[in-house]
C-alpha cells in the first residue's frame, strides 16, 4: 500500500488557517501538516494538534515571512534591524551566493525553529520550507545535515513532472497563474542539489487551484513509494477580522477557502493509483 500524505502547509500562519487545518484534520483528509514556529498563531497551533488525531506533523521552515525565533545579532544579514525577515525567495537565493556568513546564520535559524517544535512536545514527522526554500542549494545543504542531526524522516523534494501532470489533468489553470514558471525554477534548482525522493511532491503547477476536480484526477507514477499533495487552507473572512497582525495579506486569498473545502470532501482521492 502506497503512502498518501495529504499535507497542509502553514499550520501556526493565523486563527483562520489554523482553523482550516483542525476541520480538515477532524472532518476531512488532512493527515499531514506542517507547522511554523514563528507565527502569531503558532502557540495555538500547538495547543490544536494535541487535539488532532492520526496525523504527522513536521516543521514548515520560515525565513520569509515575520520574525526570526533566533536574537537579530545572530541572523542580521536574514533580517531587519527589527529581526524582521527581509528577503523573499529570490533575495535570499542570491544572498546565499556570496554571503558566506549567512550559511550560519541560516543553520541557527533553521535549527532554532526545529528545537522549538520538539521543546513544545512536537513528534517531527518531516520537514520542509515555506516558499519552497528548502530548494535553495545552500538551505537543501543545511537542512539535510538537520534532518540527520534530528532523525526527521522525511524532507520535501519538488519533484512533480509537468507531463505527468498535464497528462492526468489536461487545465491550465495552474499554468497561467504562474504555476510553469515556478515549476521551471524549482526543477532548475532540483537538479542543481540532486534533490531525491521515494515519495513523489504534487501541487507546484495547481498551487491555489487545489480542487477536487484536481485531486481525483491525481496519479502516483511508478517508482515512488507515496506521494505527498500539498494543501493551502484557510478561513479568510476569519483572518480578514485581524488583518493588522497577520504577516502575509496572501492569508485571506479565496483560494484558501477552496482549498479547505477540497479538504472535506473524503471522496476526492478514491481515484489515486499506479499509473
Amino acid at each position: 500500500m502506497k503512502e498518501v500524505y495529504v499535507n497542509a502547509d502553514d499550520f501556526g500562519f493565523s486563527h483562520g488557517v489554523n482553523l482550516a487545518i483542525y476541520r480538515g484534520s477532524t472532518d476531512g483528509i488532512i493527515n499531514s501538516t506542517s507547522m511554523m514556529m514563528n507565527q502569531v498563531g503558532t502557540e495555538e497551533a500547538v495547543l490544536l494538534s494535541k487535539k488532532m488525531k492520526n496525523i504527522n506533523i513536521g516543521v514548515h521552515v520560515n525565513l520569509t515571512n515575520g520574525y526570526s525565533l533566533c536574537p537579530q545579532i545572530k541572523v542580521q544579514n536574514i533580517v531587519d534591524i527589527q529581526g524582521k525577515f527581509c528577503c523573499g525567495f529570490v533575495k535570499l537565493l542570491f544572498r546565499t551566493m556570496y554571503l558566506k556568513k549567512i550559511r550560519f546564520q541560516i543553520w541557527r535559524e533553521i535549527e532554532a525553529q526545529i528545537i522549538a517544535a520538539l521543546k513544545n512536545n512536537i513528534p517531527i514527522s518531516h520537514i520542509d520550507g515555506h516558499r519552497h526554500i528548502q530548494m535553495i542549494p545552500i538551505v537543501y545543504k543545511i537542512m539535510v545535515r538537520l534532518q540527520k542531526k534530528y532523525a526527521i524522516k522525511r524532507l520535501r523534494v519538488i519533484n512533480e513532472n509537468i507531463f505527468q501532470t498535464w497528462k492526468n489533468q489536461r487545465k491550465i489553470s495552474g499554468i497561467k497563474n504562474g504555476g510553469l514558471i515556478k515549476y521551471i525554477i524549482l526543477t532548475g534548482l532540483r537538479y542543481l542539489i540532486r534533490g531525491k525522493s521515494e515519495i513523489y511532491f504534487f501541487s507546484i503547477i495547481y498551487t491555489g487551484n487545489m480542487s477536487s476536480e484536481v485531486l481525483k484526477k491525481i496519479k502516483i507514477p511508478k517508482g515512488y513509494s507515496g506521494i505527498e499533495i500539498m494543501m493551502h487552507p484557510g478561513c479568510p473572512d476569519v483572518d480578514k477580522q485581524n488583518i493588522d497582525i497577520l504577516s502575509d495579506k496572501n492569508i485571506i486569498s479565496n483560494t484558501r477557502e477552496i482549498e479547505y473545502l477540497t479538504t472535506l470532501d473524503k471522496d476526492c482521492l478514491k481515484g489515486i493509483a499506479n499509473d
